[in-house]
């Protein structure tokens, strides 16, 4: 391509950055958001001491709905639900690995709580619950 008359050819120098200070400050903004930690199903126990815990929820929620599970200990909220999955028409569960106790509670559609205290699991443990809503 031809240039017109009196236009200069764009510069193709070479620029090398002697330090951090001297790099553009794009280069250093993350170009996408960290990844958010997720609950994994898992069997066994890991090196660090965590074994497999499980939460199974009996109850009939409708065609449409689900169950979702909130708490404290590794990987839950009280803010926002982790989905149970539907085993059957009846049957929801969650499995998770943690090396310490939980502590849950039970959601329909992550809104409304299943009534009753706060639910307690230990590392290893199997809990089946009837919620009630």
């Amino acid at each position: 391509m031809k240039l017109a008359k009196g236009m200069k050819a764009p510069s193709r120098k070479k620029t090398i950055a002697t330090s951090l200070a001297d790099l553009p400050e794009t280069i250093a903004v993350p170009a996408s958001p960290e990844p958010q930690p997720t609950i994994t199903a898992t069997s066994g126990s890991s090196r660090n001491g965590a074994k497999p815990v499980t939460i199974e929820a009996r109850i009939d929620v409708g065609f449409g709905n689900a169950l979702y599970l909130r708490g404290e200990g590794r990987g839950l909220s009280w803010t926002q639900g982790v989905p149970l999955t539907c085993v059957d028409g009846k049957t929801w569960k969650w499995t998770g690995e943690t090396s310490e106790q939980l502590k849950f509670k039970l959601l329909l559609n992550d809104q409304v709580w299943s009534q009753g205290e706060d639910l307690v699991a230990a590392p290893g443990q199997k809990v089946e619950i009837s919620p009630a809503f």
